[in-house]
């Protein structure tokens, strides 16, 4: 139900405020996800959820507030138990559901008066609207009565219909003085949610790693600075750059090494800084790179100098994103007048030179405004965050060739050309592009398709609601296709290959085979079927390249002498054939 701004929803100014009852919030998340929210948790809130989504074609930010109870205070301290009335009143309004009109003057008002602590100038006309509904005989009025003493509602009614709205902050401090709770004080629960806020929201998981590089007067700081005022989810900002001077150079060059020591020290503050920011789930934006070494002419020359440059890249996190911003020299030279435009123009191709070596690499026109810049950048960071954002119809840009690879997992199946193709779970927007140029009709499952939808079903990291929707949408004889990576933390659904391996058996797939993605499960260079024993051993044994990879090696042979392989794989897929319906007849 929608609690206020039904008029707003259009284009969203703000937050759009929503109840629910209690016992949908279970799948909410999951709900929202297939139509493109990505929820960021915030301690200290009390029931409320936010989920935020980015519509690029209208560079629109929307954010959805959802409570299944109604509470009231700054730190939503003052319980209430309206919410299942408001509820079990509300009124259609066309494709909308609101709160009967007495219960949304009453909560417009109380959230004025009680959550803000006084009515701004420009909520005035909002306040004298709602107290011209209400009246003290409504049932959120009788609540109040009931909870803080007979006439309660009416003199707040009288105070708002005379105009002394200076008298609000006074009211509202009475009110919350006398407002009681007998299981929860509200001034414990204010302490409590007060510690709680400071923790900050979070996303789901690490916070993506997003990097900018060009030459200066490229307008990297300008792009920064945008992301960050127009983007509402948390977000941190980290400068990497090693050689910037400080008000300490002239004593740092009496000192022998000084210098690199400073840049030792920057490498490792900054990218402590950067990944502590990012494991705290916020959106990590990186102005320079230590890539920046890796252009022509910016290779130190010294042993030390070229060691600390290696240590750079090294510890600098793995960023997820990195945006190229290309723009003519003579453009960059007119707008911070640094360098010739002849050198500029270098190092502009430089950078063009060095995209081509970063897999997540994109370039941008920074010959264009600001705000163009900025809204691109936009459409591809929440490209990042929303794995299972909303589906991208393919035929604008083209696909690039690495996204390909999104597609390798047909190679896995007998299946020339899938007829009718399905797909769920943490689908990527990318990958549902590659999914429709495979299959236009190519769509995402969802609950109460009819069974024979589809031939084959592609799922990426499902939960077991998705899994059990797909299972009923695929047709006796179909593949199904299920990409997962294992996981220690508890979730609804197997967290490792073995057990998906089982899933399926359990609902009647036949042919169940388990392939091992190596190295990772978005760009995997090979497949490797965990029943051969033989296959899976001479893969460990090129592990001695990677980090660790002796250590990695010896688990996974230890994994592999024990049948244990398929639990202690990292990632990998699940494909199977659901039974034809002649073996269903014969089991039945």
């Amino acid at each position: 139900m929608l609690l206020r701004g039904e008029r707003d929803l259009v284009r969203p100014a703000g937050d759009v405020d929503l109840l629910v009852a209690p016992e949908l919030l279970a799948g909410l998340d999951h709900l929202l996800a297939g139509v493109g929210f990505q929820r960021v948790a915030a301690l200290g809130h009390g029931s409320h959820r936010f989920y935020f989504r980015y519509v690029p074609d209208e560079d629109l930010w929307i954010k959805l507030d959802i409570v299944s109870d109604i509470r009231f205070g700054k730190f939503q301290e003052l319980r209430t138990p309206l919410a299942a009335g408001c509820l079990r009143r509300r009124v259609a309004l066309g494709p909308l559901w609101l709160p009967e009109a007495r219960d949304q003057a009453w909560l417009q008002l109380l959230h004025l008066v009680l959550d803000k602590g006084e009515i701004a100038a420009d909520r005035i006309p909002a306040a004298r609207s709602a107290a011209t509904v209400a009246s003290a005989g409504d049932p959120v009025a009788t609540y109040l009565d009931g909870k803080l003493g007979e006439g309660t509602a009416q003199n707040l009614l009288d105070m708002l219909n005379s105009g002394n709205f200076s008298d609000v902050p006074a009211a509202a401090a009475r009110i919350r003085t006398q407002w009681t709770d007998p299981a929860l004080p509200p001034r414990l629960i204010r302490m409590v949610n007060s510690a709680l806020r400071r923790v900050g929201p979070r996303l789901k998981g690490r916070g993506p790693v997003v990097g900018v590089l060009a030459p200066d007067g490229a307008g990297k700081t300008t792009l920064l600075n945008g992301l960050r005022s127009h983007c509402p989810l948390p977000s941190a900002y980290v400068y990497m750059g090693l050689w910037s001077s400080s008000p300490h150079d002239r004593w740092l060059q009496k000192i022998p090494g000084g210098f690199l020591t400073r840049k030792v020290i920057r490498i490792f503050r900054s990218g402590l800084l950067a990944r502590y920011q990012s494991v705290r789930g916020r959106v990590v934006l990186l102005d320079r790179l230590a890539l920046d070494t890796l252009l022509p002419g910016s290779q130190s020359a010294s042993p030390w100098g070229a060691a600390t440059d290696a240590l750079a890249r090294r510890f600098q996190p793995r960023p997820d994103l990195v945006l190229i911003l290309d723009a003519p020299g003579d453009l960059m030279f007119a707008r911070k007048g640094e360098h010739s435009p002849q050198k500029l123009e270098e190092w502009r191709n430089a950078y063009l030179e060095l995209a081509e070596q970063i897999p997540t690499s994109s370039i941008l026109d920074a010959g264009q405004p600001a705000s163009a810049v900025r809204r691109k950048a936009s459409a591809l960071l929440w490209d990042i965050i929303s794995r299972s954002g909303p589906e991208r119809v393919a035929g604008g840009d083209p696909l690039p060739l690495h996204l390909w690879m999104l597609l390798d997992w047909r190679f896995l199946l007998p299946v020339a050309k899938p007829e009718r193709l399905g797909y769920g779970g943490r689908i990527s927007s990318d990958a549902v592009a590659a999914l429709n140029l495979l299959d236009p009709a190519a769509r995402r499952i969802r609950a109460g398709d009819r069974p024979d939808e589809f031939d084959v079903v592609l799922l990426s990291e499902p939960d077991t609601g998705v899994f059990r929707d797909a299972v009923a949408s695929l047709r006796p004889g179909g593949w199904m296709c299920i990409q997962v990576r294992r996981t220690f933390r508890p979730g609804p659904g197997p967290n490792t290959l073995a057990g998906w391996k089982q899933a399926l058996a359990r609902s009647g797939f036949e042919d169940v085979a388990v392939y091992w993605h190596v190295p990772s499960l978005e760009r995997p260079a090979r497949f490797v079927p965990t029943s051969s024993s033989s296959a899976v051993r001479d893969t460990l044994a090129h592990y001695s390249s990677v980090r660790f990879g002796k250590a990695k090696a010896a688990a996974g042979r230890l994994a592999l002498n024990l049948g244990l392989f398929n639990i202690a794989a990292a990632e990998g897929t699940v494909v199977g054939r659901r039974a034809p319906e002649a073996d269903y007849e014969e089991s039945a």
